[in-house]
């Protein structure tokens, strides 16, 4: 009887006009583990998401999966290399990082939202039935406690992506991971002998102002770290805390990195920042920026190589960060950037 009545709907289904496959594929879950530790069933088959953390609709393109990008974060449309690079990102619809809203995401189809760990407003779209997956830790005690967590996490990340967005990105995430592998490695294996006492104190300047920096267990921490260096403000716990420049003064740092913002004319140009260390030694450098902040997304390979060649530049001659990039473009964005366009990225200057 129970196969009749199976039968019978089958039938009527076709006779709607609904093949009894596609009816049958839109009900099959899996159930992945997303970055910190959440069990999530998606859909099998996933046609729209929602890349709402920041780095998302980055990771979701370099995975091959801009046609299934449904809503991304408004600050896209405003990145000059993104808009270049990525087809089509100026047209598609933007929502909040913070806040999204229920009737944009239901008006949308999203079948899966990837997001940054804010509880409430996880709880809002978990209740009204979107599934929910977390690629972004963003505070000190969801983010990595060690460097080889960070590096685990980062690759991790990657790998929900591939999972969430099909065989063909998963295969991707792979690639990719062998890549991250293949790059971070011979850096660890010079800087991580380096003793703390010859490490350079690097200043960040998260920007926009030059006062607002990264602390403890984010993303920069973990690369300059990596890079071999002393990210000055590594113990404060907020993921981007503001300073005063009476505690930068006594940080002293040999390095600065101006983050993202695109001129050193911030900091050089006041007179507040003079006796500082890196100040007065003219070592206040601009930070390169491509599809995404390289502080921030599947660019901070690139960001690891960068910091660690300014770092320590006679142990990493051998890497061309010329070259580098245009590897990377072409591997994962399937863009063939110039050397000009290159350089541009490499100095945070927009494309010509």
């Amino acid at each position: 009887m129970k196969i009749k009545i199976i039968s019978l709907m089958i039938v009527v289904l076709i006779c709607m006009g609904t093949p009894a496959v596609v009816f049958a594929e839109q009900n099959k879950t899996v159930t992945i583990t997303d970055l910190i530790g959440r069990t999530v069933d998606i859909p099998e088959t996933v046609h729209h998401v929602a890349a709402l953390s920041g780095p998302g609709p980055e990771k979701v393109f370099l995975l091959g999966g801009i046609d299934k990008l449904a809503l991304v974060p408004p600050f896209y449309k405003g990145n000059s290399w993104a808009t270049k690079i990525i087809p089509g990102i100026k047209n598609i619809p933007s929502d909040s990082i913070d806040d999204p809203s229920i009737e944009g995401l239901l008006n949308q189809s999203i079948d899966v939202v990837l997001f940054c760990d804010y509880p409430k407003p996880i709880e809002k779209m978990t209740d009204a039935g979107i599934p929910v997956v977390v690629t972004l830790a963003t505070t000190p005690e969801t983010e990595p406690q060690s460097i080889d967590e960070f590096k685990d996490n980062f690759k991790k990340d990657i790998s929900i992506y591939g999972d969430v967005l099909g065989p063909d990105a998963k295969a991707k995430a792979k690639k990719f991971n062998t890549y991250f592998d293949e790059k971070v490695n011979p850096i660890l294996n010079i800087t991580s002998s380096i003793p703390e006492n010859e490490k350079p104190k690097v200043y960040y300047v998260r920007g926009p102002d030059a006062l607002t920096t990264h602390g403890k267990n984010t993303n920069t921490a973990w690369l300059v770290s990596m890079a071999g260096g002393h990210l000055v403000s590594d113990q404060l716990q907020d993921m981007m805390p503001k300073v005063s420049i009476e505690q930068v003064i006594s940080w002293n740092p040999d390095i600065i990195v101006m983050g993202r913002v695109n001129s050193t004319s911030l900091i050089m140009d006041d007179p507040k920042w003079k006796d500082i260390k890196a100040v007065k030694e003219g070592k206040v450098y601009t930070n390169p920026d491509g599809v995404m902040s390289w502080d921030y997304s599947s660019e901070g390979v690139l960001l690891l190589e960068y910091l660690a060649k300014m770092f320590y530049p006679d142990k990493f001659s051998n890497i061309d960060m010329i070259k580098e990039i245009k590897e990377f473009y072409s591997t994962f964005y399937n863009y063939s950037l110039t050397d000009d366009e290159a350089d541009r990225i490499l100095n945070h200057l927009s494309p010509a």
